[in-house]
């Protein structure tokens, strides 16, 4: 029962917790429990139905971003906007060259203090 145990116990390192939790399972059968190949199989099943929704969620994911970008990029485009947002952009630089230049004078101000 101890090698069973040890058995179950490394398939579970190697398989992961699916394939510890389906070698307990009994089939229909008689009570018997499901085979190595059985067993192998289902888990390679279920793996590939898994894969197949985490590629399809990641496929829809992508194509999503692309559309995002795209209309980010057609909305830019628009003079309009692209003027907006230079000068959006224009006023931040102002703003953090002005801050300088007062944080530039108060330390002026501190050097001839001393």
């Amino acid at each position: 029962m101890k090698k069973l145990g040890k058995v179950l116990g490394i398939g579970a390192l190697l398989l992961g917790c699916s394939g510890v939790m389906n070698a307990q399972n009994v089939s229909d059968e008689g009570g018997k429990k499901d085979g190595f190949f059985k067993r192998a199989f289902r888990d390679m099943k279920e793996s590939a139905k898994l894969q197949r929704q985490i590629d399809k969620a990641n496929y829809q994911a992508t194509k999503l971003e692309t559309k995002a970008f795209y209309e980010e990029q057609k909305r830019l485009s628009k003079p309009s906007a692209r003027t907006a947002a230079m000068k959006e952009e224009q006023l931040k630089e102002l703003e953090a060259a002005n801050q300088r230049v007062e944080e530039a004078k108060a330390k002026v101000e501190a050097a001839k203090g001393k």
